[in-house]
C-alpha cells in the first residue's frame, strides 16, 4: 500500500469526523510517514508497521475521542472549561511527557490547552499563579499504540494562543514533535523537545531558543530580535527569516541550511555536515569567519574594522557554500 492510498482510506473511515479533528489526525499521518522517511525508511517499511486503515480508524476513535479543554479553573471529562480574562496572563508554560504538539493561533478568545488523557496512564495538572498559566503532564506508562513512538508519539495536545498575546512561551515535551505557527506578537520563547522534530513558521518573536537533541528544526518566515536553534544530531533549516541582532544556527551531526536570511551577526555551525546559505545584504558588510576542515569553502576569510557585521561558519567534516544577495 502506498501513501496516498493509506490516507484516502483513513479519510474515509473517519469522514463523520468534525473536519477540524479530521485534518489534525491526516496532518498528524502525513507527518508520521514523512519523518520515517526522513530516518532513511521507505513508504513500505513505514507503513507496514501500521494496521489496517479500517483498524488505525477504530484505534483513533478509542484513544482520541475528543479534545477537552484544561485551564486554570479546573478540568472535567465531561465538560469544557475555558481559561477567562480575569487576570492578566504574561506566560504560558506547557510541560509534557511523549506528547505531540500543536501551537496554533486565533483571532480573539483565551489561552486553552486541548488535551484527552488516557485513563490511568495520564497525570495532569493545570493552574494559575501570578500571570503564569501551567500546563503539565505526566505518562504513568507507555501506550497501547506505543509501535508509533519509534517515529513520533501517537498522542496530541494543542496549544491555542490569541494572536494579541504578547508574552512568553516555554513549550518542552519529550519524544515527541512540536509544531507551531501564527505568533506575531510573543516577546519571548523557549520550545525544546528531546527526540523530536521541531517546525516554527509565520511567526514574530524577539526573543527565540529552540532546541532538538536528535531531530531536525526547521523554521521558516520567522522574525525578531535573536534566534538560537541548537540540535545534537538532527537538521537545521531556516528560510525567509530575520533577526536583527543574532541569528545562530548549530548541530554537531547534521547539514545547517539557510535561505534568504537577514542579520548583523550570523553563527552556522556543525561538526560532521554541510554549511549552505544565501544571506540577504551587501558581503563587503561582513566580517567573515568560514572554515572546514575536510571539504571545500566557497568563501575567504576576513575581517576589517570598517565591516559592521559578523557571520561565521564553521564544519570539521562538510563544504560549505555561502552566498550574498542584494
Amino acid at each position: 500500500m502506498k501513501k496516498e492510498e493509506f490516507i484516502s482510506k483513513l479519510r474515509f473511515c473517519l469522514s463523520d469526523l468534525p473536519m477540524e479533528d479530521l485534518d489534525q489526525i491526516i496532518d498528524f499521518y502525513q507527518e508520521l510517514i514523512f519523518d520515517g522517511i526522513e530516518q532513511g525508511y521507505t513508504e513500505e517499511e513505514i507503513l507496514r508497521r501500521f494496521d489496517a486503515p479500517e483498524e488505525v480508524a477504530r484505534q483513533i476513535r478509542a484513544e482520541y475521542g475528543g479534545l477537552v479543554v484544561y485551564t486554570a479553573k479546573g478540568k472535567s471529562k465531561e465538560e469544557k472549561y475555558e481559561y477567562g480574562p480575569k487576570d492578566m496572563i504574561h506566560t504560558v508554560k506547557v510541560q509534557t511527557e511523549n506528547l505531540r504538539i500543536h501551537i496554533r493561533t486565533v483571532e480573539d478568545g483565551p489561552v486553552k490547552v486541548y488535551f484527552k488523557p488516557r485513563e490511568g496512564q495520564d497525570i495532569v495538572t493545570c493552574k494559575e499563579d501570578n500571570g503564569v498559566f501551567s500546563f503539565e503532564h505526566k505518562s504513568k506508562g507507555s501506550s497501547p499504540l506505543s509501535w508509533l513512538n519509534f517515529f513520533i508519539d501517537y498522542n496530541l495536545l494543542v496549544l491555542e494562543l490569541p494572536c494579541s498575546f504578547a508574552g512568553n512561551l516555554w513549550i518542552r515535551t519529550t519524544n515527541a514533535s512540536i509544531k507551531g505557527s501564527g505568533m506575531m506578537n510573543l516577546a519571548q520563547a523557549e520550545i525544546i523537545s528531546s527526540n523530536g522534530k521541531i517546525k516554527l513558521e509565520n511567526s514574530k518573536i524577539e526573543r527565540l531558543r529552540i532546541k532538538s537533541n536528535n531531530a531536525k528544526i526547521e523554521i521558516a518566515n520567522v522574525a525578531g530580535e535573536t534566534l538560537e536553534a541548537a540540535s545534537g544530531n538532527g537538521i537545521i533549516t531556516a528560510r525567509d527569516c530575520r533577526f536583527t541582532e543574532q541569528l545562530t544556527m548549530e548541530t554537531q551531526n547534521g547539514a545547517v541550511t539557510g535561505k534568504n536570511l537577514i542579520g548583523d551577526h550570523i553563527v552556522m555551525n556543525t561538526f560532521n555536515g554541510l554549511i549552505t546559505a544565501c544571506v540577504i545584504g551587501n558581503q563587503q558588510d561582513y566580517n567573515l569567519d568560514c572554515c572546514t576542515m575536510n571539504g571545500f569553502c566557497n568563501i575567504e576569510s576576513v575581517r576589517s574594522p570598517e565591516r559592521t557585521k559578523d557571520l561565521s561558519a564553521r564544519t570539521h567534516n562538510g563544504r560549505i557554500q555561502i552566498d550574498f544577495t542584494m
